[in-house]
């Protein structure tokens, strides 16, 4: 493990992190181990029982200055779902979708007393159907 403790005016860091106070009784004892030039325990959990690298930098006269966060870009791999456009199954005349919307219309029972939404729903073929809902429908309605 390689680690870069920075000392500033008010405070250390180590590599890039966040300035962590001189009075700071919690870092106390690590700055008592750096200063017997002991390696402090936090770096050995660190290093988990390996090698442990440490550079000191002497910033005492400046002032700390959280370093920007470098833009890294996403390194994983994705894995692609489905295609990249949907396939049409084929298309049906307009008097076949007519009567598709009609039935599909059909199916959803409507309560006037209810409150009433419009919906809608672009079919595989490329066509489009408006559907009145009702606000307690679920999506499976949406199915039939």
């Amino acid at each position: 493990v390689h680690v870069v403790l920075k000392l500033w005016k008010s405070g250390f860091s180590l590599d890039s992190g966040e300035l962590r106070s001189y009075q700071d009784p919690s870092n106390a004892q690590f700055l008592d181990d750096i200063r017997r030039g002991e390696v402090p325990a936090e770096l050995r959990r660190l290093a988990r029982g390996g090698q442990v690298n440490l550079d000191m930098e002497d910033h005492r006269d400046e002032e700390y200055v959280k370093p920007k966060s470098v833009f890294r870009a996403f390194t994983g791999e994705g894995q692609k779902l489905g295609s990249t456009a949907p396939q049409v199954m084929g298309t049906s005349s307009p008097a076949q979708q007519a009567e598709n919307e009609a039935k599909a219309s059909s199916a959803i029972v409507i309560d006037e007393s209810e409150p009433i939404t419009n919906i809608q729903i672009r079919l595989a073929d490329g066509g489009r159907l408006v559907q009145k809902f009702n606000h307690s429908h679920r999506y499976e309605h949406s199915r039939e």
